[in-house]
């Protein structure tokens, strides 16, 4: 019965945090209520519509951690259930942080950014092989340019300055929706993607669900790894799907546009990675002595990288590295041409493939990477 009440907790913060966000009236800052947002204002990435739900975001919050201090008040104390729902992992060794009391604010300071440090690295694994098909593909900029101007090599000054613009079209590669983003909608949206949203979301599905989930069954003053009446695989493992639940409501702005059939493989699509990333953060989440750090970390690096471009598993009717200044030179027919295009379509299976397999290798690595943290 405890079991079942506490997954049903689970169901209704994440209800609450739902509502809040999205159904609940909105409220313009210095206005008056006026119900829903307009119809010209529905837009997610309007300015108003940030701010109005960030504020919600924080009620909801609010809200949710006062229902997990109701639902443990007779086995924790206000300061046992903050100090759970920021660390999450430490909470199971005791309820305060042990670095606290050798180094007092500085210790506590040194592990959370080690734990940001490792949600950041454990990001840079998962996107390995979108980072390394970035780099691939500066350098056939670097050789198309290269190939494209004979005098290239004699200016060092254009050559840096080339250089910085391979970079930074490496960047673009990589972040660039963020920037248009923000070009096209304002500067709130990058911020809302990479900050807000990633900070929202992990605290109420892992810091308050996993709460919630391995709090209960604690008796007081004897917190041990085992006391906890839902087991650590399924809190960690089986919560995320509240998290993939919570991305359903893309689907009724994404049918306006493309339509329920292609609104509903996309959303389909969406819930399924957001499953599979919730158990990852829920790991780091459980794993490090500053669990919300580190989930927050892994979230918004995420958020910055996107959702990996699987493009060299996509089939080309072209060669992708192939120089571009032969077609252009309606040079598809000549002898040096068709001499060293063998060796050109060679190398380029060759990339592609260290490409696939880096993509294959890094969320392995970053499997391992995490599953190596101790426990503490």
């Amino acid at each position: 019965m405890v079991v079942f009440s506490s997954w049903l907790l689970c169901v209704c913060i994440t209800l609450q945090y739902l509502c809040f966000l999205f159904f609940l009236p909105s409220f313009s800052f210095g206005r008056k209520p006026r119900g829903r947002f307009p119809k010209e204002e529905t837009n997610r990435n309007d300015s108003r519509v940030i701010q109005t739900r960030f504020l919600m975001q924080l009620y909801a919050c609010l809200l949710g951690f006062l229902l997990v201090l109701w639902w443990l008040r007779e086995t924790m104390s206000f300061e046992e259930v903050f100090v759970m729902v920021c660390t999450g992992g430490e909470t199971k060794k005791n309820f305060l942080i042990s670095s606290s009391k050798m180094f007092g604010i500085l210790g506590v300071a040194m592990d959370v950014t080690t734990d940001l440090f490792f949600g950041l690295a454990v990001t840079g694994l998962v996107y390995l092989g979108p980072v390394v098909c970035a780099v691939f593909r500066s350098s056939a900029m670097i050789y198309q340019r290269s190939g494209d101007d004979d005098e290239y090599d004699e200016n060092e000054d254009e050559n840096n300055e080339h250089n910085l613009k391979i970079i930074d079209g490496m960047f673009r590669f990589l972040f660039g929706h963020h920037r248009e983003n923000a070009e096209r909608c304002g500067r709130l949206v990058p911020i809302r993607d990479v900050l807000l949203a990633p900070f929202f979301e992990e605290f109420v599905f892992r810091g308050l669900l996993l709460t919630v989930l391995l709090g209960t069954g604690f008796d007081k003053g004897t917190v041990t790894s085992g006391s906890a009446a839902v087991s650590t695989r399924s809190a960690v493992y089986v919560s995320p799907l509240f998290f993939g639940f919570a991305h359903i409501n893309h689907y009724f702005a994404l049918k306006k546009v493309y339509g329920s059939a292609k609104a509903s493989r996309f959303v389909l699509l969406q819930c399924i990675y957001t499953t599979a990333f919730g158990a990852l953060a829920g790991t780091i989440f459980w794993r490090c002595k500053a669990g919300l750090a580190g989930a927050w970390s892994l979230h918004a690096s995420m958020n910055a990288f996107g959702v990996p471009d699987f493009r060299p598993f996509r089939r080309r009717k072209t060669n992708a590295f192939e120089p571009p200044h032969f077609r252009r030179r309606g040079r598809n027919n000549s002898d040096d041409y068709n001499s060293g295009v063998k060796g050109k379509d060679f190398n380029a299976k060759i990339i592609n493939w260290l490409e696939r397999f880096c993509y294959v290798l890094g969320p392995a690595v970053a499997r391992e990477f995490v599953r190596s943290r101790i426990v503490v």
